[in-house]
């Protein structure tokens, strides 16, 4: 009798996610992520169940590890002692260093996945549209906090204020996956934060 197959959960999920994050949900093949993470087509199935449920098991992982993930700890946490606002720029600072650290141009999994440079499923784009009001929502109490510190404006509501990071973050992230350069991502950065000024 046959033992079954041992493997890391943790390091299949990763190897699936460079396959998805190089060639997006739709292009993606079943034999693609067979071959980069050295399981076969059942114990894939049978583990993940279909290639949507993978997508899905990649894309918590890869919110877990993404540079969005210090600020929803912080909004979680007692609002003593948290500077919203220097969380807020070191945000964009990460995105910024993320996208010149990649040579691959890969940009964000997420934004790739919602600006339509691939497809995905019904289930993926309700998982999208989550995860941004998940970030707006976040934002929303990071800004309202830095309003009542008065380290970010009132001159608008926080989640106006949120929304427009959230876009800048977007549009950031879609010039990085173009292949901008060094300045024009950090210009970006820059000015985007700048929404936050009294």
């Amino acid at each position: 009798m046959s033992r079954p197959q041992q493997f890391d959960r943790d390091d299949v999920l990763d190897r699936a996610l460079m396959v998805f994050w190089l060639k997006g949900f739709e292009t993606a093949s079943i034999q693609d992520l067979v071959d980069a993470t050295g399981l076969n087509r059942g114990s894939l199935y049978n583990t993940f169940g279909d290639k949507a449920e993978l997508f899905a098991a990649v894309m918590e992982r890869y919110r877990d590890a993404s540079p969005t993930k210090p600020l929803a700890d912080a909004a979680r946490r007692a609002p003593d002692g948290i500077d919203s606002r220097t969380l807020i720029v070191a945000f964009f600072k990460d995105l910024t260093k993320r996208a010149l650290n990649d040579p691959e141009h890969k940009g964000c999994l997420l934004t790739n996945t919602s600006a339509g440079f691939y497809g995905c499923a019904d289930s993926m784009a309700e998982w999208v549209r989550a995860t941004l009001s998940g970030l707006e929502n976040t934002l929303t109490t990071l800004v309202e906090r830095g309003q009542k510190q008065g380290d970010i404006t009132s001159d608008a509501k926080a989640r106006a204020i949120a929304r427009s990071l959230i876009a800048s973050a977007q549009g950031l992230n879609v010039l990085a996956r173009s292949g901008a350069n060094a300045q024009t991502l950090k210009d970006v950065a820059a000015l985007a934060v700048r929404v936050l000024d009294r």
